[in-house]
């Protein structure tokens, strides 16, 4: 449903122009690659790779998204637009969940029309338009939390060591992901079920939950950015908290809350035993949400509150039951509610603009035939978007190098802070051109507006006899689009781009290897 309804919407675009969307895909392209290529040194195959298409990522992401993509890519290699509708189809699998939870208590048509109101959801809708990982990462922490269900109503070391692989796959998809950490301990306090303490296989599955996990964030610290400078404390706590009060009320609105509230009677011991476990687990998953992005600081972006979602609309789902069963009006303010409940869906879908398209395959093909080193500049997406498919449109010929002209005509610190020219006019920019040995250069405006000032500089540069310049527009959404390629043949100057980011991040990472 989450496939049909982004299409419809006009959300599935062969631009990633999401800043984190292009460092996902061509990470994910990397390792397809790799395999293909037979499978050689890994290092050494990451500096060539990352050496033509440079790392987008400030930080480190986990491996484990990747590791599951990366047969699917070394055997399709989907471009960008086929990466993005597997997106989409994924986004609405975390719904899922809320068909089993109904399943449980014998409510199985409450269930589906549940899951599909979730696919309805503004958070969910806006993830299916993006290469991101939030909503894998919802579908992880889902089986995760069902594995527990399992084990902790009937403990074996069989079911414990299933919980321990899934619960270990959360953080190695996204960090906040260790927030599955926390769920067995708050179950257990919800139902009092303090005999799971004395089961060796519970103390047995965190053991190897942590062997799995740990490797990774021993490499993460040794290769860490270093700039990641939120500071924990209870005014963070306190702005996570907000956030995620504000994305909750963004999807539910306020009758949706209502319907939350509405299921306190699942709690009580006058409801089924299956549904009282069922209200225990979705309110253990949506605390350990809140209290992880509150003790754990990450972003305060609404998607990080994904994880939880599907276990409100669980618990709305219950509300709604009860509401139904009040004598009199009960069923009609049930139905009332309910269609409040969808009034955000219906305004977020109703004012949803097409996603952006700044026609990236072809300026990538564009790219491709003049081959050579070319400069991509704007926003962070922007680049991502020309970077992710230059690197599927070079086919693993290695005749294609993409970089970014933010890192050779500007410098900034971490998160754009800073920011301050290294070339301080157009003929010094030609300057740097010459130097690196670029073929080309690709200037992206959104809303018609330059990214940067030094992206006045390069436009600039390359109005000149030596450069043949064409602009075009967006083939969706507001902006446009500077395409410069030199007259005469230049080589890349290998030497200089040695330093590139991409491949100065992979020497890092060796480092911290040996």
């Amino acid at each position: 449903m989450t496939l049909g309804l982004t299409a419809l919407t006009h959300g599935l675009s062969p631009s990633l122009i999401e800043a984190d969307e292009g460092a996902h895909y061509v990470n994910a392209l990397f390792l397809g690659d790799w395999i293909r290529a037979g499978l050689p040194s890994p290092l050494a195959f990451a500096r060539a790779f990352y050496g033509h298409f440079p790392r987008l990522t400030i930080g480190h992401w986990p491996p484990g998204w990747y590791m599951l993509e990366a047969p699917l890519f070394a055997a399709w290699r989907p471009s960008p637009l086929g990466a993005a509708y597997l997106s989409a189809f994924l986004s609405g699998l975390p719904g899922a969940v809320i068909v089993w939870a109904f399943a449980q208590v014998g409510r199985m048509r409450a269930g589906l029309a549940l899951g599909l109101a979730y696919a309805l959801l503004p958070l969910v809708v806006d993830s299916a338009r993006y290469l991101l990982v939030d909503q894998p990462l919802a579908l992880a922490v889902e089986l995760a939390a069902m594995a527990w269900f399992a084990a902790s109503g009937r403990p074996s070391w069989t079911r414990m060591l299933g919980f321990a692989l899934l619960a270990a796959a959360c953080p190695l998809i996204k960090g906040n992901g260790a927030l599955v950490a926390l769920v067995p301990a708050i179950d257990i306090a919800l139902t009092g079920r303090w005999r799971l303490l004395r089961q060796p296989s519970l103390w047995g599955a965190a053991m190897l939950a942590l062997v799995i996990v740990g490797p990774w964030y021993w490499l993460s610290f040794a290769i860490s950015a270093q700039g990641f400078n939120y500071a924990p404390g209870l005014p963070y706590a306190w702005l996570a908290l907000t956030a995620n009060g504000q994305a909750i009320l963004a999807n539910l609105g306020v009758p949706g809350v209502l319907l939350v509230l509405a299921a306190a009677p699942s709690f009580g011991h006058g409801a089924a035993p299956d549904e009282r476990r069922i209200a225990k687990l979705a309110l253990s998953v949506f605390l350990a949400t809140l209290i992880f992005q509150s003790a754990i600081p990450a972003s305060l972006a609404p998607r990080y509150v994904s994880p939880a979602l599907p276990w409100l609309v669980i618990l709305a789902g219950l509300g709604l039951h009860h509401l139904a069963k009040v004598p009199r009006a009960g069923r009609s303010v049930a139905v009332v509610m309910g269609a409040l409940a969808l009034v955000p869906a219906a305004m977020a879908l109703h004012s949803l603009p097409p996603k952006p398209d700044l026609r990236a395959p072809q300026l990538a093909q564009a790219m491709v035939r003049h081959g050579g080193l070319w400069l991509v500049d704007g926003r962070s997406g922007a680049e991502g978007a020309l970077v992710a498919q230059g690197a599927y449109a070079d086919e693993g010929r290695n005749q294609l190098w993409v970089g970014r002209a933010s890192q050779w005509l500007s410098t900034s610190d971490f998160m754009g802070r800073g920011y301050r020219l290294t070339a301080g006019d157009p003929a010094a920019v030609r300057a740097v051109l010459d130097r690196v040995g670029a073929a080309g250069a690709i200037s992206v405006a959104l809303h018609h507006q330059l990214a940067f000032p030094h992206s006045r500089l390069l436009a600039a540069a390359v109005n000149t006899p030596a450069y043949s310049s064409t602009r075009s527009s967006f083939a969706a959404g507001d902006g446009d689009v500077l395409v410069a390629n030199r007259r005469t043949t230049i080589a890349p100057n290998l030497a200089v781009l040695a330093a590139d980011s991409g491949s100065a991040k992979v020497a890092k990472m060796t480092d911290a290897l040996r």
